[in-house]
């Protein structure tokens, strides 16, 4: 059984010209960012986040964690799910807009 969510989260960030710099994010692996060897850094922007309760009974928690990053001429945003209890760790970087 497969389940799908859409939500919109907004977290207002009041400087996202002091995220870190990435200098060419296409050679940058966001699995290996997320992973627990960086997840406990502290960045400029992040990581921060939400747990999403995901069972019935609310016992199940799911972490989303975000971080911001600049790049040349734009911003991205660094997503981060750890249920690797189940699945493998889902990590993407997405360009804000």
């Amino acid at each position: 059984m497969n389940f799908k969510v859409d939500v919109e989260v907004l977290f207002e960030l009041p400087e996202l010209e002091s995220g870190e710099w990435l200098e060419d994010p296409s050679e940058v692996d966001p699995q290996l960012l997320c992973s627990k060897q960086y997840a406990s850094r502290s960045g400029k922007i992040g990581p921060f986040g939400l747990l999403a309760l995901a069972s019935k009974d609310l016992t199940e928690k799911t972490e989303v964690s975000f971080q911001i990053f600049r790049a040349s001429n734009r911003y991205l945003c660094l997503m981060c799910s750890d249920q690797s209890r189940l699945f493998p760790i889902f990590s993407n970087l997405i360009c804000i807009v």
